[in-house]
């Protein structure tokens, strides 16, 4: 039961990660860098919390997750697309944006700093369960734990993305705006028009996992809560090769090792909590490091 507890926390860990990694593999496969993740995360984690608070609802405060992700992916294209910036720069700079302005807006908007009133949260699995399908409520072990339902879906849409790009015309059709925009403009393709389009929607993935993290995790915002999962999330891309299955494991590799740091972080109580804290990013640069040299980004990555 330990393993299967300690299964659940990893699928609870990695789903924030995947769900943004997802939104920055659609991103860079159409050729646009998208460094900009825990900003999306970040906005979408604090759009959640206000929606949920201001509704009551934690579904209205998901839909605000994602449109949180999708502004910081409005600004990033027009940044990029429009006004022809640094794509690295632009994300850089909606990082510190999104870091500084959630803060502000945390103080402007509750009237608190550090950490927001309560507010709903999404259901559990074993809720949603114990509600379609009353008479497993207090039956099989795969019903338990309190997992977020966004978890499973978060799974589940990184299947419907791997089938996208692997299947259909239009997954082809952004892969090759990230491999040879120039060829797609005489195919006749809106680069330009499909390359925003990519962007925002990769910011509402990326959004969403913010999401999760305040309204599924948690029931509150809390300021800089991503802790850098956003660039975990950039690292888990390169690490999977800016493909679909690829960044799946990778993500579950991260997760993994968060959810182990916190076993660790119990078991050895009396060391350091600082270490365990840090598990996930040296885990981070030690598969980074062995990978380089072995990954090739899209094509056209970063080319306008």
């Amino acid at each position: 039961m330990a393993a299967f507890q300690l299964f659940l926390v990893t699928l609870g860990k990695t789903t924030p990660i995947l769900l943004a990694c997802m939104g920055g593999m659609i991103s860079e496969l159409a050729g646009v860098i998208n460094f900009a993740l825990e900003a999306m995360m970040l906005t979408g984690a604090f759009l959640a919390v206000w929606l949920a608070f201001v509704s009551g609802s934690p579904w209205l405060g998901l839909m605000g997750g994602a449109l949180g992700g999708m502004l910081i992916g409005l600004m990033h294209s027009l940044a990029c697309l429009k006004f022809r910036t640094n794509q690295i720069v632009s994300s850089i700079a909606l990082n510190l944006l999104a870091a500084g302005a959630t803060g502000v807006l945390l103080n402007q908007i509750f009237g608190v700093y550090g950490t927001s009133p309560s507010v709903a949260k999404l259901p559990t699995l074993r809720q949603c369960i114990s509600e379609s399908l009353p008479f497993v409520d207090n039956g099989p072990a795969w019903t338990s734990g309190e997992i977020s339902i966004l978890a499973p879906l978060a799974i589940a849409l990184s299947l419907l993305t791997m089938a996208f790009f692997r299947w259909s015309v239009w997954g082809l059709r952004i892969k090759a705006c990230g491999e040879n925009p120039l060829a797609a403009k005489a195919a006749g393709l809106p680069v330009t028009l499909m390359r925003s389009l990519v962007v925002l929607t990769g910011g509402a993935l990326a959004g969403m996992g913010g999401a999760y993290l305040s309204i599924g995790e948690l029931s509150a915002f809390v300021e800089h809560m991503t802790q850098g999962r956003g660039y975990l999330a950039i690292a888990a891309l390169i690490l999977g090769r800016w493909k679909p299955l690829g960044i799946l494991l990778a993500a579950l590799l991260f997760g993994f090792s968060e959810a182990f740091s916190e076993w660790l972080a119990v078991s050895w109580a009396n060391l350091p909590h600082q270490f365990f804290l840090a598990l996930p990013y040296l885990v981070c640069l030690a598969v980074l490091t062995l990978q380089i040299g072995k990954t090739r980004p899209p094509s056209s990555l970063g080319r306008l």
